[in-house]
């Protein structure tokens, strides 16, 4: 889903099995949440990665708007955490292989 949004190629999508990245948390942690880098190293998790990607791809856009206001992160950070717990449930629902990480198209 994310290659197909990511029309400008700001993403650069890792499987954490075959992950090679410096600084990198344990895998253990990377498989309870989502996380994230960005070109300065900083990594994030949960909610704050998912807003991190959303600020890279346009139809996400509005997310990282959201995210600024008050209250809001605590909000993302409970709604990811809901989805994640369940992500594997609602991928079999929606017919998807939960965080499969496609090859891009060159």
């Amino acid at each position: 889903m994310l290659v197909r949004v990511d029309k400008r190629n700001q993403l650069h999508l890792v499987a954490i099995q075959s992950a090679q990245i410096p600084n990198m948390p344990p895998r253990d942690v990377l498989m309870d949440m989502l996380h994230a880098r960005d070109d300065d190293g900083r990594w994030f998790k949960g909610a704050a990665a998912t807003v991190e990607i959303a600020r890279r791809i346009p139809i996400a856009w509005p997310l990282s708007l959201y995210a600024k206001l008050p209250l809001a992160m605590p909000i993302l950070d409970f709604m990811y955490r809901a989805f994640a717990d369940n992500r594997h449930r609602i991928s079999r629902m929606l017919g998807l292989k939960a965080c499969k990480v496609p090859e891009r198209r060159a």
